[in-house]
C-alpha cells in the first residue's frame, strides 16, 4: 500500500481532531475588561496547559480568550481516527503517580485501557551486532532491573524531592552528564544488557542518548517510585480509551473560555497596565495579563517587547532534546503481544503491541531521529519493523513529524546536559503581566500531560495574584 501523502495525512488528522474539540466554546457573556483591555486574560496556546489555565481563570471570573495557532486544540497531544481506532499521535499514557492528570481522570471518569504489549512476555531485541534475539521478559527482567538500577545510581540522594527540581543542590553535581556517558560508566554489563538499557533510554529520552541529560532519566525513575516496573507502567501502559482529546474536551467544557483557532501570535508587548498582542493575521488584542504556553523551542520565534530575558532565549535557541519519532503501525497477521528494543542508532528503539484487531496487529514504535524514519512512508516503516519481525508486512503506518511543526519544533521535553542548572529557573520566571507556563519546565512530570496541567494550575494562581 502506498504511503499517505502529507496533504492526505493533514486532512485526515484535521477531520479526526475537529470531531472532538470545537473551534470555539460557549463562553458565558461578560462585560468588557477595564484598563483599555479587550480581555482580563489572553492565553497563547490551546494545549493541556493553556486549556487548564483558561479554565482556572474562568473559575475566578476573568474574561478569558485562548489563541491557538493551529486549526485544532491539543498542542503536542493529538487524537485522530486511524484505521477505525482512536489513536494519539502525541501524548498518550497516564498513571496514578501523576497527581494532576490523575485528579482530572477521577473527576471526569473517563475510561482507561491498557496497551497489551506493555506487559508482553515476548521480548524481541535487535542487538548492536544486528542479531535478532527473542527472549522472555520475565527471565531477563530481574537482571535488566538491576542494570537500570546501576545506571540510576543513588536516585534518592540525587533527587530527594522529585516534584521539587530545586529541593536540593545535588542536581548541580550531576546535570552535565549525558545518558550515554552514564551508561558507559556502568561496569559489569554484557553487550546484550547494555543494548537493552541503551534502547530503553533512547525511547524515553526520544533522541540519541548522548543528546539528553542522564538526570532527566533519573527524574523519570524517581517520580513514580524509584523502580523500573513503575517507570514502565507510568510511561507506556495505561491510556484513554477515547484518546487524550477526551480529557482535553472535559477541561475545555468546564472552563468555557472563548477560543480562536488558526490565530498564531506574532508579537507580544508588555505595558504598565496591560499586554498587547499582534496576530499574524494583523489583529491587535489587549489583556490585563497574558499567559504564554508557547513551548521552549518556539519562544525565540515570537517578537517580545521588552525582549525576553537572555536565559529564556538561550534555552529556546539551544532547544530541548526531544525530537524523535512515534509511529502507529498496522501489520498484516496476528503477532500477538510483544515488545521490542534496539539500541539508539536504529530507526526504532522501542516497539510494543497495542492491540490485535481483525487478525492484524496494531503496534506503536519510537525512534530517535526523524532523519532515520519517515513515519508516513509505509515502505520505510516496514523496513524499520523488520528490525524485529523480518517477515512483517506493513499495511498502514501513520505518524506526525513534530519537528516540522512550527508551533512545536520537537516532541516531549527532555533537557540537554547542563540545561537544568542553566535554564530551568529562568524558564519558569514570570514578568509583571506575562505568565510563562509549559510542560517543558514543569516541576514534576516535565514533558508529560501531568506537567502541562501542573503548569496550567500554577498559571491560574499567578494570574489571580496579579488581578486579585
Amino acid at each position: 500500500m502506498s504511503a499517505l501523502t502529507r496533504r492526505d495525512f493533514l486532512t485526515a488528522a484535521a477531520v479526526g481532531a475537529a470531531g472532538t474539540l470545537p473551534a470555539t466554546s460557549n463562553a458565558s457573556p461578560t462585560e468588557r475588561s477595564g484598563s483599555g483591555s479587550d480581555y482580563d486574560v489572553i492565553v497563547i496556546g490551546g494545549g493541556f496547559c493553556g486549556i487548564t489555565a483558561a479554565r482556572e481563570c474562568r473559575r475566578r471570573g476573568y474574561r478569558t480568550l485562548v489563541l491557538e495557532a493551529r486549526d485544532r486544540l491539543g498542542g503536542r497531544t493529538f487524537t485522530v481516527d486511524f484505521d477505525g481506532q482512536r489513536v494519539d499521535l502525541g501524548g498518550t499514557w497516564v498513571h496514578w503517580s501523576q497527581p494532576h492528570v490523575w485528579t482530572e481522570i477521577r473527576r471526569s471518569r473517563l475510561p482507561l485501557i491498557e496497551s497489551v504489549g506493555s506487559t508482553a512476555e515476548r521480548l524481541i531485541v535487535h542487538t548492536s551486532t544486528h542479531d535478532i534475539v527473542t527472549a522472555s521478559s520475565s527471565k531477563v527482567g530481574a537482571r535488566l532491573e538491576r542494570a537500570i538500577a546501576s545506571y540510576m545510581g543513588d536516585s534518592r540522594s540525587a533527587l530527594p524531592l522529585p516534584h521539587d527540581p530545586f529541593g536540593s543542590d545535588e542536581y548541580r553535581k550531576l546535570d552535565g552528564i549525558s545518558s550515554a556517558e552514564r551508561l558507559a560508566s556502568v561496569k559489569g554489563l554484557d553487550a546484550f544488557y547494555r543494548d537493552l538499557v541503551d534502547a530503553y533510554f533512547a525511547g524515553q529520552g526520544h533522541n540519541y542518548t548522548d543528546q539528553f541529560a542522564w538526570l532527566e532519566m533519573v527524574r523519570w525513575y524517581c517520580l513514580p517510585g524509584h523502580n523500573m516496573l513503575d517507570m514502565d507502567d507510568m510511561s507506556g501502559r495505561y491510556h484513554f480509551r477515547d484518546g487524550t482529546g477526551a480529557l482535553l474536551k472535559f477541561i475545555l467544557d468546564e472552563g468555557k473560555p472563548e477560543v480562536r483557532l488558526s490565530t498564531p501570535v506574532q508579537q507580544v508587548a508588555e505595558e504598565r497596565e496591560r499586554v498587547t498582542l499582534a496576530t499574524k493575521g494583523g489583529e491587535q488584542l489587549a489583556a490585563r495579563v497574558v499567559i504564554s504556553t508557547v513551548p521552549l523551542n518556539v519562544l525565540k520565534d515570537i517578537d517580545w517587547h521588552p525582549q525576553l530575558p537572555e536565559g529564556k532565549l538561550q534555552a529556546s535557541r539551544a532547544t530541548h532534546a526531544g525530537r524523535g519519532t512515534k509511529v502507529l503501525i498496522v501489520a498484516e497477521g496476528d503477532y500477538g503481544s510483544l515488545s521490542g528494543a534496539a539500541p539508539s542508532h536504529n530507526a526504532l528503539n522501542s516497539l510494543q503491541t497495542e492491540a490485535v484487531v481483525g487478525g492484524n496487529t496494531y503496534l506503536v514504535g519510537f525512534g530517535p531521529d526523524p532523519q532515520l524514519l519517515d513515519v508516513n512512508d509505509t515502505a520505510a516503516v516496514q523496513s524499520a519493523l523488520r528490525l524485529f519481525l523480518p517477515e512483517a508486512k506493513v499495511i498502514r503506518a501513520l505518524g506526525y513529524q513534530w519537528t516540522r511543526d512550527p508551533y512545536a519544533q520537537g516532541t516531549w521535553c527532555t533537557l540537554r546536559p547542563h540545561m537544568w542548572s542553566a535554564s530551568l529557573r529562568d524558564l519558569q520566571q514570570p514578568s509583571a503581566r506575562i505568565v510563562f507556563a509549559s510542560a517543558d519546565w514543569a516541576n514534576g512530570y516535565r514533558g508529560f500531560i501531568d506537567g502541562a496541567i501542573e503548569q496550567g494550575l500554577e498559571a491560574g494562581r499567578r494570574v489571580a495574584s496579579v488581578l486579585g
